[in-house]
């Protein structure tokens, strides 16, 4: 394909007839970029001007009768069988036609691509972000806690019965006057082998002595 024989054929080919425009752009189209060796099958043209082949070869005769069109170096299909090869045309690119004053120049087709590319443009406003509430410190309650998940969590802090039971057991001793045996199994001293509260000699010797 050849962008400088598309744009001879829609722009500066001279004469061409309107029923044979679209025959014309499809030689175009597989011609080299000076217009040489376009060689479709007839049966490709009337594919792309949605004619039959007979209208094909009207409109190829009418194009040759008018200069736009002639026979070129046939050589460049002899790599196909001899009964298969179709015609090579060259289109006459050397003939043009004057634009009019109405049209741009520069509307044309181009070839390569634009040296310089509009900056994409951003519609879709200002974005606003909602704020964040501000939810304070976490504190964290002592005791058992139950979470939104159903799992519970103990504090590390001692329950109010441990404290209460330490309490209790300050007051007997301040009550008492003195300390409970830091060994609950010490042994009397005069007898080895009674208990130092309950000394079952101890109380004979005090209801003898009593009595």
């Amino acid at each position: 394909m050849s962008i400088e024989a598309v744009t001879w054929a829609l722009n500066h080919a001279p004469d061409v007839p309107p029923q044979c425009l679209a025959v014309l752009i499809g030689l175009a189209n597989h011609a080299h970029a000076n217009g040489r060796a376009a060689y479709p099958t007839q049966d490709r043209l009337a594919h792309y001007a949605r004619k039959s082949v007979r209208s094909v070869q009207r409109d190829l005769d009418e194009l040759a009768r008018r200069g736009l069109i002639r026979r070129g170096d046939q050589r460049h299909t002899a790599f196909l069988p001899a009964d298969r090869r179709p015609v090579v045309w060259d289109l006459a690119m050397e003939r043009r036609r004057p634009l009019p004053d109405a049209l741009d120049p520069l509307a044309e087709p181009q070839s390569g691509r634009p040296t310089e590319v509009p900056d994409p443009v951003d519609n879709r406003g200002d974005a606003h972000d909602a704020p964040v509430p501000d939810r304070g410190d976490v504190h964290v309650r002592t005791g058992r806690r139950t979470r939104p998940d159903g799992a519970t969590y103990t504090s590390y802090k001692p329950s109010l019965t441990v404290q209460n039971q330490t309490r209790a057991r300050t007051r007997t001793r301040a009550f008492h006057g003195t300390a409970p045996p830091t060994n609950p199994i010490a042994h009397c001293p005069r007898h080895r082998g009674s208990p130092a509260g309950n000394c079952g000699p101890c109380r004979s010797e005090l209801l003898a002595g009593g009595s």
